[in-house]
């Protein structure tokens, strides 16, 4: 069950993170991807929009810098790492140049 939960999550933020490349090329607005690693949490920020805060569940942890992305499908680029706390990790590595995200599982 753990390790569903923990797939589950991964996926959810990797698909966080390419929606807010789409809202930035579709609406011509910056979005940022907002990373909280005290309160273990993420959410989407943008001007006229932007969620609340979905922190993870018990046991995983969140580990990354904020991500912008801009209108020209380019961000600030960066990792953000999904730990279970049993040694797995997913990482979500985004490009700077490109602005899309890949998934690798370690």
């Amino acid at each position: 069950h753990e390790k569903t939960v923990f797939s589950q999550e991964a996926r959810q933020i990797f698909q966080t993170v390419r929606h807010a490349r789409e809202i930035s090329l579709l609406e011509r607005k910056d979005v940022v991807f907002r990373v909280d690693e005290e309160g273990n949490a993420y959410w989407l920020e943008y001007a006229g929009g932007g969620g609340k805060a979905h922190p993870l569940p018990q046991g995983l942890l969140i580990i990354g810098k904020d991500v912008v992305f801009f209108p020209k499908g380019n961000s600030t680029g960066g990792t953000i790492r999904i730990q279970n706390g049993r040694g797995q990790d997913n990482t979500i590595e985004i490009d700077p140049i490109l602005g899309t995200p890949k998934f690798r599982r370690f």
